[in-house]
């Protein structure tokens, strides 16, 4: 068992990394929660597996009622939500009453987007059960829907009460879905921790102790900006030209992080802020996971990253890796980027 404790300016909580875990909830969940009802929001893919063990698991100790939702990013939106909400009122969940949220990336950010919302705030817990929502949404409170044919545009920061991550989880995960965690376990070596990245060469089993490093990375930048204005956008290395290419394209989040790391790279390089040695490194690590390593030109989809949410004012933040295990936030304005790039 590994334990993060992430530690904010109001509020901390734990990341608990154990496996098995899923069979032995209850006994975490009662060290941050004392009243008796739980509410469960999954999908019907992550209901086949694990919702029976979660229930079972709670039921001696909590009063457990559910909500189920058609699995995919489709659910991420404002129907989808206005029905959760409908069904957690109609079930009479209360204030004080605690929500689950027990699936991947798009259960995490729908249950945490419910959890601010209703009441104005209800506390809940991420169980999440693929390695991307591991990675990326389990940890720093952002929670959000798509709307408007863009990613996350409809959001608000809720940080969990805790956690709780079963590692045994990955093992019914299909290639591609694990590989497409792997995109953002990949970006966190590649921006705070260089012996992370390289082990990767050996592809080892991903196991508590390398969800533990990973995560570490994302605990020591959220905990000293937990409201993405400034450090936290290094976690965006990869994301300003993988949003642009996921919604084009159709690529699962990871695999476009993956493409849009190997873009971020060309335009540092072009640029004179990343080291050449950087995009052979990435791409061999992100091709042993059968992540896509299509080479785009970063120049076709800066007028696309003009219109993204990261463009504060006319000026973007690009982030870029110096080297590997690094990172830099690098502002520049339309007009430049237009005279240096276009």
């Amino acid at each position: 068992m590994r334990e993060l404790n992430i530690n904010l300016k109001n509020t901390s909580y734990k990341i608990i990394i154990e496996d098995g875990l899923l069979n032995n909830i209850s006994k975490y969940i009662k060290e941050v929660y004392k009243n008796k009802k739980i509410f469960i929001l999954t999908d019907d893919n992550v209901e086949k597996l694990y919702l029976n063990t979660v229930i079972s698991s709670l039921k001696n100790d909590f009063d457990v009622d559910y909500v189920v939702i058609p699995h995919g990013e489709e659910s991420k939106c404002l129907s989808t939500y206005a029905y959760v909400c409908e069904e957690l009122i109609k079930k009479d969940i209360r204030r004080n009453h605690l929500l689950l949220a027990l699936g991947g990336g798009v259960i995490g950010d729908l249950t945490g987007f419910v959890a601010a919302t209703l009441y104005r705030g209800i506390p809940y817990i991420g169980i999440p059960t693929s390695l991307l929502s591991q990675m990326d949404s389990s940890i720093g409170g952002k929670t959000g829907i798509d709307f408007y044919n863009r990613k996350n545009i409809l959001g608000a920061f809720k940080q969990p009460s805790m956690v709780l991550i079963d590692p045994k989880t990955l093992d019914t995960l299909d290639e591609r879905e694990f590989n497409n965690g792997m995109g953002e376990l990949i970006k966190h070596g590649a921006i705070g921790n260089k012996n992370l990245l390289m082990s990767l060469l050996n592809k080892p089993k991903i196991n508590e102790d390398i969800i533990y490093e990973s995560l570490t990375v994302k605990k020591a930048v959220v905990e000293i900006d937990e409201f993405d204005l400034k450090e936290r956008m290094t976690l965006n290395f990869g994301h300003t030209f993988g949003h642009a290419i996921e919604l084009k394209y159709g690529y699962k989040h990871g695999e476009a992080v993956a493409i849009g790391m190997l873009m971020a790279i060309k335009m540092g390089v072009d640029l004179g802020v990343t080291d050449n040695e950087c995009y052979g490194v990435i791409k061999n690590i992100l091709e042993l996971y059968n992540l896509p390593t299509v080479e785009y030109n970063y120049k076709d989809y800066l007028t696309d990253v003009f219109y993204d949410k990261k463009n504060i004012a006319g000026t973007i933040n690009f982030i870029f890796i110096p080297k590997l295990g690094e990172w830099t936030i690098y502002k520049i304005t339309e007009a430049e980027i237009k005279e240096k790039l276009l």
